[in-house]
């Protein structure tokens, strides 16, 4: 009879379903950051969401994809929006598409796939680090203007430029 119970207890090991490792996403936010010659700006898309993010699991692929009209990121006030508009040609381009993908999780360590299509340029960032504080994951990543062939914007005369490099963050606030 032992012997029976052990086949029984090892079988229910091997065939049972593991746990599923998975988060819901209440939030998304994306901001963009930079810095000029005279501080930093920071502009924002918030809204919210009904997600669910499944680690490691190929069978129940995750994707967020999310097209962001560039109108709506609020940079703080109406030159700025602007200058931002301006700088992501919005009239030819509407729209910022980014689709998070691959979501990975290893004792604590996160990652995902990020897709940003921008300008009409797509770039692809494999295995982006995803920190998680405080019920949210937050993944940074560094972008050039150089990487979407734009061109930094400059005000009077030059003696205002932003600088070539900006931060895009996204943040996932989970339940």
């Amino acid at each position: 009879m032992r012997v029976f119970g052990f086949i029984l207890v090892l079988t229910g090991t091997l065939f049972s379903t593991p746990k599923e490792d998975y988060l819901l996403v209440s939030t998304k936010q994306f901001t963009v950051q930079g810095t000029t010659s005279i501080g930093g700006f920071e502009c924002n898309y918030d809204m919210n969401a009904k997600d669910t993010l499944f680690f490691n699991q190929p069978h129940k692929q995750t994707k967020i994809s999310h097209s962001v009209p560039v109108k709506n990121f609020g940079c703080g006030n109406f030159i700025l929006n602007n200058d931002f508009r301006k700088t992501l040609k919005e009239k030819e381009f509407p729209t910022v598409r980014i689709e998070l993908s691959n979501f990975k999780k290893s004792a604590e360590n996160y990652s995902c796939d990020l897709t940003l299509n921008l300008v009409g340029k797509q770039k692809i960032y494999k295995n982006l680090p995803l920190k998680y504080d405080k019920n949210s994951l937050i993944g940074n990543i560094t972008l050039q203007f150089s990487d979407f062939n734009l061109i930094p914007p400059k005000k009077i005369g030059g003696m205002i430029k932003i600088k070539e490099e900006i931060k895009l963050s996204v943040s996932l606030q989970t339940k």
